[in-house]
């Protein structure tokens, strides 16, 4: 009984100190950025981290979105190996990476879904020095609950105390202003519309709006000229996820294909929806349009909400429906009312090069094809083979 006492104290003990260490490196770091949200996060982070590279700032970053990344000072990156799932305290062992390095900046990506750790994430191990929250929408809602108001205020969690907390999202705005206010800390609420990307239209990044606007106050807040937040801009790397087009030309056909894979929910595919009709040329926006749906099996319910989605609001031609839960989809999709001969579960010997030949056997010259659902598995076997065999727009 003695040795078991003695034991726990020593691991109390052990555990006091670290925390003591940890908030000591914490403190060596004067700028700490927090990026939280629904969507929009990895892209976000890295367009922060690319300000602040060009701002002179000697900075580490890191994503966890479709790849997770660390980004170097230099903007050179390597992708984080796990032995199992992701931990909220790799955000620990980050910071103190960042200390040996001697930097002065961090920007880092949320990995917390619980609102227990999305607190402690912010509150114990990173203590930010400005927050982001992207924006609010359908996501995880197995963990929040069923509405966005939970989602909201799970996401409020990471609201930082004593600091500046930057938001795009405009339905919830007085939930965060109200947790910023508690914490004393300055809300600022962006306005993407007031923002001109024509000075960054030649990126290879289709930036979103919002995102950019998140990056430039932030840029704001610490006094970074714009014209040097567009510099960073312009040099930002695109997370693996990231919306992109490329073109393939095949048997004489030409296939546009947009990866929209990591757009998982309702309102993001919408929004999707729309720019690419802006950015597609005429012919392809008249011609054939076909989704690759990508299923995930521990994501049912967004396998429920796209085939409603396809069903009741897009118009394809014809949808492929590739992973786990295709059988369930197809059912979904036939009882919305979408048409069964409009429907190809994909067999699981098939690969893309297979993909791709049925899809240029079924168009007569052009056609829009969507990647949609998911990134992990097939998806990201779908942008390795655009990234070899297309053309990127």
């Amino acid at each position: 009984m003695n040795f078991l006492i003695i034991m726990i104290i020593t691991i109390f003990f052990a555990g006091f100190c670290e925390n003591l260490l940890h908030q000591k490196r914490i403190q060596k770091i004067p700028i700490r950025i927090h990026v939280n949200g629904t969507r929009g996060k990895s892209t976000t982070t890295r367009l922060i981290a690319a300000i602040l590279r060009e701002a002179g700032y000697r900075v580490l970053a890191k994503t966890t979105g479709t790849s997770p990344r660390i980004i170097l000072e230099n903007g050179e990156e390597i992708t984080i190996k796990r032995k199992g799932s992701a931990n909220i305290i790799e955000q620990k062992y980050f910071i103190k990476n960042a200390v040996k390095r001697k930097c002065n900046a961090v920007v880092l990506e949320s990995m917390a879904v619980h609102p227990e750790t999305q607190w402690i994430s912010e509150h114990k191990l990173i203590k930010s020095t400005i927050g982001i929250i992207t924006n609010v929408r359908e996501d995880h809602q197995d963990v929040y609950g069923p509405s966005l108001k939970d989602a909201a205020d799970a996401l409020k969690m990471t609201v930082p105390e004593n600091s500046y907390l930057v938001s795009a999202e405009k339905k919830y705005i007085s939930t965060f202003q109200e947790q910023a206010k508690k914490l004393n800390s300055y809300y600022i609420q962006v306005n993407p519309d007031k923002i001109n990307l024509k000075d960054i239209s030649k990126s290879e990044n289709f930036f979103f709006k919002d995102n950019v606007a998140l990056a430039l106050q932030v840029g704001k807040i610490l006094n970074i000229d714009e014209s040097v937040c567009l510099k960073g801009i312009l040099t930002t790397k695109p997370d693996p996820g990231a919306l992109s087009i490329y073109k393939i030309k095949k048997d004489g056909k030409e296939i546009w294909f947009i990866n929209a894979f990591a757009a998982n929910d309702r309102q993001s595919i919408l929004l999707i929806w729309r720019k690419i009709k802006q950015i597609l040329p005429k012919k392809i926006n008249s011609s054939t349009k076909i989704a690759i749906l990508n299923h995930r099996d521990d994501r049912v319910s967004r396998t429920l909400q796209f085939d409603k989605i396809l069903s009741q609001e897009l118009t394809f031609n014809h949808v492929f429906l590739v992973g786990p839960n295709s059988q369930l989809s197809k059912r979904k999709l036939v009882h919305f009312g979408y048409p069964t001969a409009q429907i190809t579960i994909v067999n699981k010997q098939e690969n893309v090069e297979q993909i791709i030949n049925n899809i240029i056997g079924q168009i007569k010259l052009n056609a829009a094809v969507y990647g949609i659902g998911n990134t992990k598995g097939f998806g990201l076997e779908i942008i390795d083979y655009l990234k070899v065999n297309g053309e990127k727009i």
